[in-house]
């Protein structure tokens, strides 16, 4: 897999390439890894470090001028040898996610953890290895680049760069353009590379010129990146605020509101939209059939049902029920052992946390009280309750 070349017109096809060991014939997989993963791709002599299973799971994407490999692997050994090098002059930042490793080249061998990177030459021999399973990321960035934002790059090649903010950013940043389907534009595309030079350059040790410029443009976007993912992961939490989200982020509230005021939204404005998003999906979902209407709105973190339904409406044209694949009227269903109590005036009722769709095993249906539309569900909040969920104890309460 090579970088686009940016005067090429053809919008370059970023969908990651994902390459795992596990999917390989035990047979074949050591040839495979080797000469086509490792040679023909990669530009790596790629070896199990030793003389047990090895291990590699991997996504590659090419970007205008940039491709992004990250990952996990344990028990590989990865030499860049004399034969496999060119005449790039690129360098090589490779940060650590998860695990230890070690990487060596030019006589020092440094160990990286988990939220540690390191800087190195792809014009030069190298080897690095991971014993136990670890996760990292590896960039190829252009020397040229690189140094407009950085007072000799040179300098901080071999040198261990311990885990900042910039590094964190960086890492989330990449993994979301890795999870992301909205690169569909060529000028979309080389700001998202821009980004990854800007951060990286912060990691490294901007200059105080490419500080501003990096703060303003890739460091911004990614603070945004970071903010809609912690967002996501948090939609069912009732708790979901703008002071917890930026203290999460480590960034003060006003900070996070001029992100989003920057893209003409608010933070508010940005959460109903995610969960509206996630409860029409769901609806739309046959999986979630024998999950009330209700249920789903929790799930999604809405705590009022009547601010829930007009919300919807306003969204979509239409009813919640009129998105369901069938109409669910009272029926509750208990299934997968854990307790799904129906709604009815003035009672507890748990209503389980979890991304996860019913299973289409046994399930066991019963018809709820009678309830009217006026009948408001409000106060959810998060409480822990092990006989309710075994596995992490978490439930949506309402009164």
């Amino acid at each position: 897999m090579q970088a686009h070349d940016p005067g090429s017109p053809k919008l370059p096809d970023c969908t990651p390439f994902r390459f795992s060991t596990a999917d390989l014939p035990k047979r074949d997989r050591l040839t495979i890894f080797r000469e086509v993963i490792g040679r023909a791709t990669l530009k790596l002599d790629l070896a199990p470090l030793a003389d047990r299973p090895f291990q590699a799971d991997l996504v590659a994407q090419a970007l205008p001028g940039l491709v992004i490999v990250s990952g996990a692997s344990a028990n590989v050994r990865a030499a860049r040898t004399r034969e496999l090098l060119d005449d790039s002059d690129d360098l090589i930042l490779k940060i650590f996610t998860s695990g230890i490793g070690v990487a060596s080249q030019r006589g020092q061998e440094v160990t990286l953890r988990a939220g540690d990177a390191l800087l190195m030459s792809a014009a030069e021999t190298s080897v690095s290895a991971t014993s136990s399973l670890s996760g990292f990321i590896t960039l190829p960035l252009k020397l040229k680049a690189v140094a407009s934002l950085v007072s000799s790059p040179e300098d901080a090649l071999m040198r261990l760069l311990p885990g900042t903010d910039a590094l964190r950013l960086l890492a989330g940043y990449v993994k979301e353009l890795q999870d992301s389907t909205q690169l569909t534009t060529y000028e979309l595309q080389r700001a998202v590379v821009a980004h990854v030079y800007d951060l990286a350059a912060l990691a490294i040790g901007a200059t105080l010129d490419g500080t501003a410029l990096a703060g303003s443009r890739g460091l911004r976007a990614a603070q945004l990146a970071a903010i809609k993912a912690d967002i996501n992961t948090h939609l069912a939490d009732p708790d979901l605020t703008l002071t917890a989200v930026a203290a999460r982020q480590r960034l003060r509230p006003r900070s996070l509101q001029g992100l989003f005021a920057d893209q003409s939204t608010s933070f508010s404005e940005f959460v109903l939209e995610a969960r509206l998003t996630l409860t029409h999906r769901l609806l739309s979902d046959p999986r979630w059939d024998d999950r009330n209407i209700s249920s789903i709105a929790f799930e999604a973190g809405f705590g009022d049902l009547s601010y829930f339904n007009r919300a919807f409406r306003r969204r979509y044209g239409a009813k919640p029920s009129g998105t369901s694949a069938r109409r669910r009227g009272g029926e509750c269903v208990d299934g997968g052992g854990i307790d799904r109590a129906c709604f009815s005036p003035g009672a507890r009722v748990l209503i389980p946390i979890s991304s996860t769709p019913p299973t289409s095993g046994s399930k066991a249906h019963r018809r709820c009280p009678n309830t009217t539309a006026s009948h408001k569900r409000q106060g959810c909040r998060t409480e822990t309750n092990e006989l309710t969920r075994p596995d992490n104890g978490k439930s949506a309460v309402c009164r």
